[in-house]
């Protein structure tokens, strides 16, 4: 070889390793600088995927995000599950998400729920005429959950030239950079650790859940019978190629409406897909009227569920499930301990919220899943007696009116394990509770001193406290294993408000 080719040769060698090194570099830099939400919601979609372990997913928006948990599905029922619920997600987006997911795995059911489904419009960069310029940012914003996760693809090509018109945003979404490019300042350590394979994970295969109460939540005037909207809409139609889609390549599919506060217009909107659902001979199942949820108390705002809610949801839609599927029980299958450790996280984690002191209603809205055995003591002449909210949540918890009927004192003992709740209040007295923590008397001596002990050490006093004397609720938590006394809460109420210890 003459000198010259080796110069010639040398220089390509030379410009393939810079370029390699340009592009490795581009690659590094656009990992560290993309916004992770997506990454983290859907990291474990993709690790599932890849062992065939999903058999069902949950399409929608924020609804099903915040109603459907698909641990809970697991621990009760063996059901894989996820949830790929995407924040104000209308029915094309959810279309173009189902297409993606279904290019990594083939689930045995889709289940998608039919909120928004009156939306009438094509392009979330456009939407109606008078469609506020922020909410159409909001959207877009949005959207990013849903779509940044996916690699490059004739996928995901065609999902964003369907969904955005204007070709400067599209750009956004298949070449991340653009917008990303600028995050420098916001950049935390866990986006470097992205490049070595480590960041956080959504812990509930997609799902997030929710811990407010919604206290005042609003019933909207009904529409008359079986009333449906007036024109045929964009998102009848993206409901209508979900479906078709999912037939096509054999696998099951269930259309809901997850419950809400729900308008007058929602539900026309969900009087239409069931018009739907009928027309391809699929099952739905609308959810606003059936006797799933308490508004009163499974709500986190008017439009989304608490954990409390989703648990009574996710319950519902399990039945279902095990009534009209062959879907296959995991839990003793050692190749789904992924699953199973999940389970215990998420246990464990209730169990924390359910013993913490931030907020009554959040503690009172976790004592009802029963992942803890709990005391609840109200002295007399509490405000918790005028508390709508408070009573709604007692009611919950122990499924009777007494607290509601009465000025006090209180005292509720609920025992998880041996399915027991004991009640009293004013001068009775509770003889006997058989509990795991042993056998629990109650006895109301004067107002500011009541007795509460086991039989086996009737010399140790629950309720009395020197330092807590003036506090007037009480919430003593404790383990359904073992009956050990995980947590005793203090709470003092102003006028509505209640000060913790």
């Amino acid at each position: 070889m003459s000198m010259k080719n080796k110069k010639t040769f040398l220089n390509v060698i030379k410009s393939f390793i810079f370029l390699m090194i340009f592009f490795a570099c581009f690659f590094v830099v656009t990992i560290v600088l993309q916004r992770k939400d997506s990454r983290i919601k859907y990291a474990d979609f993709f690790d599932e995927a890849k062992k065939d372990h999903i058999d069902v997913l949950f399409m929608g928006s924020s609804h099903v995000i915040n109603g459907i948990n698909p641990i809970e599905l697991f621990k009760n029922y063996g059901y894989t599950s996820y949830d790929m619920g995407g924040h104000g997600s209308v029915m094309q987006a959810t279309y173009w998400e189902l297409m993606e997911a279904l290019d990594y795995c083939t689930p045995e059911w889709v289940v998608v729920d039919a909120y928004m489904l009156e939306k009438n419009y094509q392009y979330l960069d456009k939407m109606y005429e008078d469609t506020p310029e922020q909410e159409i940012k909001s959207s877009i914003e949005q959207l990013h959950l849903n779509m940044d996760t996916w690699p490059l693809s004739k996928s995901k090509i065609a999902a964003i030239n369907d969904l955005i018109e204007n070709q400067s945003i599209r750009n956004e979404f298949l070449f991340e950079f653009k917008i990303y490019h600028s995050r420098w300042t916001e950049l935390k350590g866990e986006d470097y650790c992205t490049v070595f394979g480590k960041m956080d994970r959504n812990s509930m295969m997609g799902a997030e859940m929710r811990y407010d109460v919604e206290l005042f939540p609003v019933t909207y005037p009904y529409p008359a019978d079986g009333e449906i909207l007036p024109e045929h809409t964009v998102g009848q139609e993206y409901l209508a190629r979900i479906i078709e889609e999912c037939q096509r390549k054999d696998i099951g599919v269930v259309v809901t409406y997850i419950p809400f506060c729900a308008t007058m217009q929602d539900r026309i909107a969900a009087n239409s897909a069931e018009v739907i659902a009928d027309i391809y001979d699929v099952p739905y199942l609308n959810m606003l009227d059936q006797d799933i949820i308490d508004l009163k108390t499974d709500l986190n705002d008017l439009g989304h569920l608490n954990a409390l809610g989703a648990h009574k949801v996710t319950s519902y839609i399990g039945k279902w499930l095990n009534n009209n599927t062959e879907l296959e029980d995991h839990r003793n299958d050692d190749s789904y301990a992924n699953w199973v450790e999940k389970t215990k996280c998420y246990d464990n984690e209730t169990i924390s919220l359910a013993c913490d002191n931030s907020s009554l209603y959040k503690q009172l809205e976790l004592l009802e899943l029963d992942n803890v055995s709990s005391i609840i003591y109200f002295n007399q002449n509490s405000y918790v007696f005028s508390d709508v909210g408070v009573k709604n949540l007692i009611s919950g918890i122990s499924g009777t009116d007494i607290f509601a009927s009465n000025q006090g004192p209180y005292i509720m003992i609920k025992d998880v394990p041996s399915g027991r709740i004991y009640e009293a209040h004013g001068i009775e007295g509770i003889d006997g509770a058989s509990t795991s923590m042993g056998t629990l008397v109650y006895q109301p001596v004067e107002e500011m001193f009541r007795l509460l002990y086991t039989k086996e050490n009737q010399d140790y006093n629950y309720l009395y406290d020197d330092e807590h004397l003036l506090y007037d609720i009480q919430i003593i938590t404790y383990s359904n294993d073992t009956g050990e006394v995980l947590t005793h809460n203090y709470y003092k109420s102003y006028g509505g408000q209640y000060r913790t210890y």
